[in-house]
């Protein structure tokens, strides 16, 4: 009976252990992925209901932005917004020798991609959306085109970033 409780208490212990260890296992890889996210050159391309602060772009260790068909790469934008919005929806194009190209994004909806909804004035929000490079887009130079409009379709954001798509 002593035994039995005794190795209940060790498996108790032990699983004590191994749920703390997982737990900081994960910070560590949160804070990394965060430490690794590169802060990226970017143009204001009109941002007249906000001000943007940072971008960050993960992984893009050089610049411009390599880009690996079939791969996804996580985009950070930190801005404040100077207006009140109940909504917001990203509109995202590669602009290739002038011309905009529609860029399709998973998710539009910036109430749902870090940003809590209703947007407030003079607070400092931070947009985190997945930038998707399909196996069928072209190997080529180009800029990438990213604005968050706000309920009137004002942009609370706009930035152009440069990119290169690789294989």
């Amino acid at each position: 009976m002593e035994t039995n409780h005794s190795l209940n208490t060790l498996n108790w212990s032990d699983t004590a252990e191994t749920g703390k260890m997982r737990f900081l296992i994960a910070i560590c890889l949160a804070l990394f992925s965060v430490a690794c996210a590169e802060p990226v050159k970017f143009i204001d391309c009109g941002s007249a209901e906000g001000k943007v602060l940072t971008v960050d772009i993960h992984p893009c260790p050089t610049q411009p932005c390599q880009l690996h068909k079939g791969q996804s790469y996580g985009v950070n934008v930190t801005f404040s917004s100077a207006v009140e919005s109940q909504t917001s929806k990203a509109v995202v194009h590669g602009v290739i020798l002038k011309v905009p190209v529609p860029f399709p994004i998973p998710n539009d909806d910036g109430c749902q991609s870090g940003i809590a909804c209703p947007i407030q004035k003079q607070k400092v929000y931070s947009y985190v959306n997945e930038l998707p490079v399909k196996t069928q887009y072209p190997s080529i130079k180009l800029v990438v085109e990213w604005e968050l409009r706000d309920d009137s379709g004002k942009d609370l954001f706009c930035i152009k970033f440069p990119v290169q798509i690789t294989s």
